[in-house]
């Protein structure tokens, strides 16, 4: 009887110790990289996910690979919602190959694509033709995305955003008074009419707040954070475009006040100066995070225990400015948020992590 007691209560506690181990009590966030993409995941307590973006094609499967990899760490057998922000092959172009690997159940985007030419529009017609075997909605400002314990609301899709503010939210915004329009020559040169028609998202869980904004232009941001700042403050900033000089005005970055900012950059793709002075100008923001060294700015970028992927760290030794292709393996930046607003950032490359508490003040 002893020996019968002794092994039930082992069985008992080790039962209860896996149970445990098991229960999810965070929302889970990988900034995945795929070199100048996006793709970041958001695993809720309840084990539902959300993929933003799916990397390029291409490249023998690589960024769909890469995703799936973050998925198996957290657990996550499918994706319940996809949201592709915008019909750029960098943000859409991965979701055949990530379709091939995990099962997809909502797509979530902006409709159709208004670029021209041969080679974008044969890439959403692949994409189309893709979502057709699945649910698909068409997003708007406002509409939500129903993920148990989280609070998912687009607060951009299409060329429009919210004209009324979020919950809490609301104020008047100072940082609008110097707010200057970007004029014809950087939107010619960089082109931004899938950009500016990016899904974004406001991800609330508990007293923890997000914002993803995907390629939203800098013109955009202006009607969703002036006169009054419709978004609210936040813990965590996804930082916009890949930290693209094109987005991330100060209307936008100063107001929403974020404690700490990620940014999914590539090594020759989005991490500007510009975006980099920027957020040292934000009182509020401990820590930037990013997901790899950016050549172009040199010694303005983090130390390297905050920057996931040191491919490029040395200067290049020759003048292509092309990015460089790199098909091994990649880390991720891994966000746990908890609801009474507390969170960890790990570098999964080195396991350097640092903990930012409950918000305070605000």
């Amino acid at each position: 009887m002893r020996i019968a007691s002794a092994v039930f209560l082992w069985v008992t506690v080790l039962s209860a110790a896996t149970s445990s181990s098991q229960t999810r009590d965070t929302l889970d966030i990988y900034v995945i990289d795929v070199e100048g993409g996006e793709a970041t995941l958001f695993v809720a307590p309840s084990g539902e996910s959300m993929l933003v973006d799916t990397g390029w094609p291409g490249f023998e499967g690589r960024d769909a690979d890469r995703i799936v990899a973050a998925a198996q760490d957290a657990g996550v057998t499918r994706i319940d919602h996809l949201i592709v922000t915008h019909f750029h092959t960098d943000h859409m172009g991965g979701a055949t190959q990530l379709a091939d690997r995990l099962p997809i159940a909502n797509y979530l985007d902006h409709g159709t694509t208004v670029d021209e030419g041969e080679r974008p529009r044969a890439a959403f017609d692949r994409y189309v033709t893709l979502r057709r075997g699945a649910t698909h909605r068409t997003m708007a400002p406002g509409d939500l995305v129903p993920i148990d314990g989280l609070d998912v609301r687009i607060i951009a899709a299409d060329g429009a955003v919210l004209t009324s503010a979020l919950p809490g939210a609301g104020r008047p915004n100072p940082h609008c008074e110097e707010f200057t329009l970007h004029g014809e020559d950087i939107l010619s040169r960089y082109g931004d009419a899938e950009d500016q028609r990016s899904v974004s998202a406001f991800i609330g869980f508990g007293q923890f707040r997000s914002v993803i904004m995907g390629d939203l232009t800098w013109n955009k941001e202006e009607p969703l954070m002036c006169p009054d700042n419709k978004v609210g403050t936040v813990d965590l900033y996804l930082v916009s475009h890949h930290g693209s000089d094109t987005s991330g005005s100060d209307a936008l970055v100063q107001a929403l006040e974020p404690r700490v900012a990620v940014m999914n950059n590539g090594p020759r793709k989005g991490g500007g100066p510009l975006t980099f002075d920027s957020l040292t100008r934000v009182e509020t923001l401990e820590d930037l995070w990013q997901n790899h060294y950016a050549v172009g700015v040199g010694e303005a970028n983090r130390p390297a225990s905050f920057i996931a992927n040191l491919q490029d760290f040395a200067p290049p030794t020759t003048n292509d400015d092309e990015a460089s292709v790199h098909l091994g393996q990649a880390y991720w930046t891994h966000i746990a948020a908890r609801r009474d607003g507390s969170f960890t950032v790990t570098n999964s490359r080195n396991g350097f992590s640092r903990a930012y508490g409950p918000a305070t003040g605000r």
